[in-house]
């Protein structure tokens, strides 16, 4: 371990750096990094960008305090996890680091050359290495055989190469454990948005959003976020919305993101109801924030989500929440009958009878009331800004 009276008289008069690498600048990253640099000010974050292009056409802007770097042109981004650039940018983020004289590096993912030699390279300079992300313990069911055993090797490996952990959550703290029986220190750094902006209910701009996209007033309205992609599972919503929408006469549903499976998922409305889904394509994060204003309840089908934002989004704008079982963000931010319903993943009955339930009036008021409370209580148990200052102390870089 590293510690203050084991380094250099100079160094350790200096503010002591640390790293934190990522793949892309999206605006819930960029919040949380600006909220580390801000809040930890007795060391220097050092933020490194694997993906400078975004994967969506966000509109971002990196503030100095973050100290950005970025893998030139597009980093890592559309390359398989093994490619000839995996070395290049080995050696571009280790001179880097090297150069900001970096003792401790919290390094997203692991499912690349790039990264992998990343911590073998820091294991072998005694620099301390945490390994974060959103890996989720619901995901592995759909391992099996010879896939399953290559993963447990591979993961266990690398659980003996770095210093300790920082999950999102419950489900990231069950997926390592179920490849091994670690003991790491672990520290929980989730996904965060900007929860003070997302609480603001900017009139002028809710109004200006449901003028634009034809959102009526006086109308009910159930919210999927997100991209349109398989897994995401909106056909399940759908074809439950269909089933309740004749004795839901005053509910629409709004979807929010745009993908792949657009054109296919429109087609699937029934005619008579295309006049009540209502598809807004990508939102900006200040669209997207009067978009839940602008309704009463959110839901995410997926078959699998790793982690999944928008719940967390959806809860500081006040929604009530019909989420999967298999969500990890749902997990602690769901309440089951409280803010929210979880229900089985690919089951259009469990989603009828959801979509019924959180549409009473009577429900969905008070589950939307319970909302900051659950909110409150996760942010006191799982603050990010915590979760690294926590890392800091453990291996000697704060007092």
């Amino acid at each position: 371990m590293l510690v203050a009276e084991n380094l250099p008289r100079k160094m350790a008069d200096e503010k002591p750096n640390f790293a934190i690498v990522s793949d892309e600048p999206t605006p819930y990253r960029l919040h949380v990094l600006n909220r580390v640099a801000n809040e930890i000010s007795e060391a220097k974050l050092t933020s490194v960008f694997t993906h400078p292009k975004p994967s969506m056409p966000w509109d971002v802007s990196l503030a100095p305090d973050i100290n950005a770097f970025m893998l030139p042109g597009t980093g890592l981004y559309e390359t398989s996890p093994i490619s000839f650039r995996s070395l290049s940018s080995f050696r571009l983020i280790r001179d880097h680091l090297i150069a900001q004289n970096t003792r401790l590096i919290i390094l997203l993912g692991y499912n690349s050359l790039t990264r992998l030699k990343l911590i073998h390279w820091a294991q072998k300079s005694s620099i301390p290495l945490l390994l974060t992300g959103d890996s989720n313990v619901f995901s592995e069911g759909r391992l099996t055989g010879a896939k399953r055993a290559v993963k447990r090797r591979f993961i266990r490996h690398v659980l003996k190469s770095v210093v300790g952990l920082m999950p999102m959550g419950t489900a990231g703290r069950a997926y390592f454990r179920l490849y091994a029986d670690h003991e790491l220190p672990t520290f929980l750094f989730p996904y965060e948005p900007d929860y003070d902006a997302l609480r603001r209910n900017d009139e002028p701009a809710r109004r200006a959003l449901c003028e634009k996209h034809g959102l009526q007033n006086g109308r009910h309205r159930l919210l999927f976020c997100g991209r349109l992609i398989g897994v995401k599972r909106i056909d399940v919503l759908i074809d439950a919305f269909a089933r309740v929408a004749a004795s839901r006469p005053d509910w629409d549903l709004v979807i929010a993101g745009d993908g792949p499976l657009k054109n296919e998922l429109t087609s699937r409305v029934p005619a008579a109801l295309r006049g009540r889904v209502k598809w807004l394509g990508f939102l900006q994060f200040q669209d997207t924030v009067a978009c839940y204003h602008s309704c009463d309840g959110l839901v995410l089908p997926s078959e699998y989500e790793p982690w999944a934002l928008v719940i967390n989004e959806a809860v500081a704008a006040g929604l009530a929440v019909v989420a999967t079982e298999v969500v990890g963000a749902a997990i602690e931010l769901v309440r089951h009958g409280t803010n929210g319903l979880l229900i089985a993943p690919r089951s259009v009955e469990s989603m009828t009878n959801a979509l019924l339930e959180v549409t009473k009036p009577e429900r969905c008021r008070a589950m939307r009331a319970a909302a900051p409370a659950v909110l409150a209580q996760w942010r006191a148990a799982a603050d990010p800004v915590d979760g690294v200052r926590q890392a800091l102390k453990h291996f000697g870089l704060l007092s």
